[in-house]
């Protein structure tokens, strides 16, 4: 996380971490304590996708308290924004994207003949490329399944300057309520799915929905709420820092520990609560008090988060999300050569081999990467047109 004056937010990277490890957890994990756990658990880890809900507001909040200044205006040009962005997510996107090409091949010509496998590989590689295959229901998950929200991410960074440009006039009561707008705008795709049910009925489950829910769930237009109610706290956050410039910080002891509680409620009770609810928008107000008060300091939950060990795992929890499969389809290699007819062996070793390699993606790949792409970028940043000057004010007109 960047440091402004006041502090870094690095308890929000370490937040980054368990999010991406809860998305791991639930795609490899649910088997290992089924008949184990208590059902509370079993129910906590089998909600890990609503933590991807938790990037989406995280990443609005982080880019509000990054790139807009207290009036709400963007502190960096657009292009300049946009070009550390591709530099941050693409390097690592298209590292997962050649590592998962071989498993995607072959998973397309066993189920279809060569012409048909060849078309459908070239139009989801291509689509996947150009981060686009989240706006396409049935290419969504095609290639390494969790870059879809990859590709929403994208359209935010698209709008993000053109949004920032318009916050100005939220605040107090309006801000209130546009926090509160933003919410029920993004349960409204899921609710008028569970009324009308456009699938037919008995097609609420993540595995058996049909194309109807893949848009509530994959569609960058009906995630975009999640992320303006990160942008609005970022501003928010940003807006009371500046006011309380020299002033004691106010702690968010309360507040991390409401948004934490609160989210592991709801994710205890995810059998119990609508599918399409609990993928999109619902919790996004647990998760705005976590951040929010996480931002503020945390508390003893805020230091825990911030240890140097997780900051660190947190710094590499991108490279975590996206690694995952590829890393599977090693194990299930491995399984050739070594017993990993367990669930909780093939998690074991899923994880440690895992966490290791995402840090090294991190380190020898995104980092220097980033910086990389950002100077290859740097001629069509500054060859934007410039600003025009302000035009003077003339008192009286």
């Amino acid at each position: 996380m960047k440091q402004q004056s006041g502090g870094s937010l690095d308890a929000l990277t370490g937040l980054r971490f368990l999010a991406a490890l809860h998305v791991v957890l639930f795609h490899f994990g649910t088997p290992c304590i089924q008949g184990v756990a208590p059902e509370w658990m079993v129910q906590v880890v089998a909600s890990g996708y609503a933590s991807v809900g938790v990037f989406f507001l995280l990443s609005g909040f982080v880019l509000a308290y990054n790139y807009v200044d207290t009036a709400g205006g963007m502190q960096t040009p657009p292009r300049a924004f946009w070009s550390a962005r591709v530099a941050r997510v693409y390097p690592v996107f298209l590292l997962m994207f050649l590592l998962s090409a071989v498993s995607t091949a072959q998973g397309s010509l066993a189920a279809n003949s060569l012409p048909v496998a060849a078309a459908k590989l070239g139009t989801a590689g291509l689509t996947t490329l150009m981060l686009l295959q989240s706006w396409v229901p049935k290419l969504a998950l095609y290639w390494n399944p969790p870059s879809w929200s990859v590709s929403v991410e994208a359209f935010f960074y698209a709008v993000f300057p053109a949004l920032a440009g318009r916050l100005e006039r939220f605040r107090g009561a309006r801000m209130a309520a546009a926090l509160a707008g933003v919410w029920m705008l993004g349960l409204l795709p899921p609710v008028l799915y569970l009324v009308l049910r456009p699938d037919g009925p008995g097609t609420l489950d993540a595995a058996f929905g049909g194309m109807w829910l893949a848009v509530v769930k994959f569609n960058p237009l009906v995630r975009l709420p999640e992320f303006l109610m990160g942008v609005l706290l970022g501003l928010v956050f940003v807006r009371e820092r500046a006011a309380a410039s020299g002033a004691p910080r106010r702690s968010g002891a309360v507040m991390a520990l409401a948004g934490a509680a609160l989210l592991l409620l709801g994710f205890s009770q995810g059998a119990s609560i609508p599918y399409p609810l609990m993928h999109n928008a619902l919790l996004a107000p647990a998760s705005a008090l976590l951040v929010y008060g996480l931002a503020r300091g945390g508390g003893a939950l805020g230091q825990v988060l911030a240890r140097p060990w997780l900051v660190h795992l947190g710094g590499a929890s991108y490279a975590l999300y996206l690694l995952q499969y590829p890393v599977s389809e090693g194990v299930h290699w491995m399984e050739k050569h070594v017993d990993l007819s367990s669930p909780t062996r093939f998690l074991a070793v899923l994880l440690v081999l895992l966490v290791p390699a995402s840090v090294a993606v991190h380190r020898w790949v995104e980092t220097p990467w980033r910086s990389r792409v950002k100077r290859g970028l740097q001629p069509w940043v500054d060859g934007a047109p410039a600003r025009p000057a302000p035009a003077p004010v003339v008192p009286g007109a």
